[in-house]
């Protein structure tokens, strides 16, 4: 079930895609936050919310976004849960922006952090991760993360620090590679996929703020 905004012949700059699941409290903060910061930036923009199986009141909540900017905000909404890889597969197919980032909804990432990405991609990357330094998450996060950083670096020689982060910054031609497929859980191993397809991957610090409402959707099962 998707709501979608009018075709317009407008060029979109920057595309916004925003997983998300049971942030009820976060959505709307969160979607003020993005467009004062894209505001600035004096380029035409859009925000694609997945909304991922939500059982909290979350799709009540995007719809309003969508009727207050029917020309910025567009929504697709899962029957049920699916998980982060096919949410973010969504936002890809339907996002139409030159450069595409990807957020969580939770409130953790900084939308005060877009220009640093974006000054980093016009160095000629095509990709560029976030590294939450410091990171304010309790250490039933932090410690497994940092297992599954120094695994894949280890592995793969792609050496980033936070490669799990969900804020991101890719150029269109990277979505688009027709040999860079998600499914499953992949979406944690773009950047591999990406450098070993010949793309310039690269990483910055970025500010991270505890969570404010609701609760992590991080667990034991996900950690194995």
């Amino acid at each position: 079930e998707s709501l979608s905004p009018a075709s317009s012949s407008q060029d979109i700059a920057l595309s916004v895609v925003v997983p998300v699941m049971n942030e009820v409290q976060s959505v709307q903060p969160l979607y003020q936050q993005l467009s004062a910061q894209l505001e600035q930036l004096g380029k035409a923009y859009e925000v694609i919310f997945i909304d991922d199986g939500s059982t909290d009141g979350t799709f009540a909540e995007l719809q309003k976004l969508h009727d207050a900017y029917p020309g910025i905000v567009r929504v697709v909404r899962f029957r049920r849960n699916f998980g982060k890889t096919p949410a973010l597969v969504a936002g890809f197919s339907r996002c139409r922006g030159e450069i595409i980032f990807t957020m969580d909804g939770d409130l953790q990432d900084d939308p005060q952090e877009i220009p640093r990405y974006i000054e980093k991609l016009n160095e000629g990357y095509d990709l560029v991760s976030g590294w939450k330094f410091p990171r304010l998450d309790p250490i039933s996060k932090t410690f497994p993360s940092r297992i599954f950083n120094w695994m894949v670096s280890t592995m793969t020689g792609v050496h980033l620090h936070d490669i799990n982060n969900g804020f991101k910054a890719y150029r269109r031609e990277l979505i688009q590679d027709p040999y860079l497929k998600l499914y499953g859980d992949f979406h944690r191993f773009v950047p591999v996929m990406a450098h070993w397809r010949g793309f310039n991957v690269a990483e910055i610090k970025v500010r991270h703020h505890p969570r404010k409402f609701g609760s992590s959707k991080f667990g034991a099962r996900r950690f194995a």
